[in-house]
């Protein structure tokens, strides 16, 4: 058992450069994704919001309402 005792500061460097390389390697992959080129994903992204090209309508009929009641 004697023999792994100099070996002991080499653990601890292996256990830290994996911990700092665990981190690096997590936030690279969480990093959001480029948007896919072409025909496909424009059918996608007209899938997922179905207001995209739409005018925002304001209606303010029941603020001016209120307002003309006090």
């Amino acid at each position: 058992m004697n023999f792994l005792f100099p070996l002991l500061p080499y653990f601890w460097l292996a256990l830290l450069v994996g911990a700092i390389l665990a981190v690096i390697v997590a936030a690279i992959r969480a990093r959001p994704k480029k948007p896919k080129k072409g025909k496909a994903a424009e059918q996608e992204s007209e899938a997922a919001d179905p207001f995209a090209g739409s005018e925002p309508v304001l209606d303010f009929g029941d603020e001016l309402s209120q307002m003309e009641k006090k």
